[in-house]
């Protein structure tokens, strides 16, 4: 997802103009308390005030991720 699917120009444009973006290391980096992963990746969408509005698990091919982003910025 990292190299193949997240730097495609309509991903990483919908990903720059509406999300905040953050990669965690699951060996190096701590996750906040309360947001779990069971397998990686896991993608979390958050909203400004911290609460927790979807996790997606498992990798995804470009359009199906992109419309899964789209879902959040046109409900």
């Amino acid at each position: 997802m990292e190299q193949a699917v997240l730097p495609q120009k309509d991903v990483a444009k919908l990903l720059s103009n509406h999300f905040v973006t953050v990669i965690l290391d699951i060996d190096n980096d701590m996750l906040p308390e309360g947001f779990g992963y069971y397998a990686v990746p896991t993608f979390f969408v958050i909203n400004p005030k911290g609460k927790l509005l979807d996790k997606a698990v498992g990798g995804a091919d470009v359009e199906t991720f992109r419309e899964y982003l789209e879902g959040f910025v046109n409900p």
